[in-house]
């Protein structure tokens, strides 16, 4: 009878730090999905901007500034 008893504790001493370990793996999971979804969004974001850049032309990114000559060579 005292052999089953202490069976019966290591069990419950088993199961209760498993419980532990589940509570652990439960908070990680949700820190883990909660840094999915945000890598998800930025990933979309920057999807959607690479899709917009490649929809515009030349022209439309960068207005191109005239080439000027140096003043000093136009004073002599």
């Amino acid at each position: 009878m005292q052999q089953l008893m202490e069976t019966i504790h290591a069990f419950q001493q088993a199961v209760a730090a498993f419980r532990v370990n589940q509570d652990h793996f439960q908070v990680d999971l949700a820190a883990s999905q909660a840094s999915n979804e945000e890598l998800c969004r930025t990933n979309e974001e920057l999807r959607m901007n690479l899709q917009n850049v490649g929809e515009h032309t030349v022209d439309e990114r960068a207005p191109s500034m005239p080439v000027r000559a140096c003043p000093c060579r136009s004073l002599r």
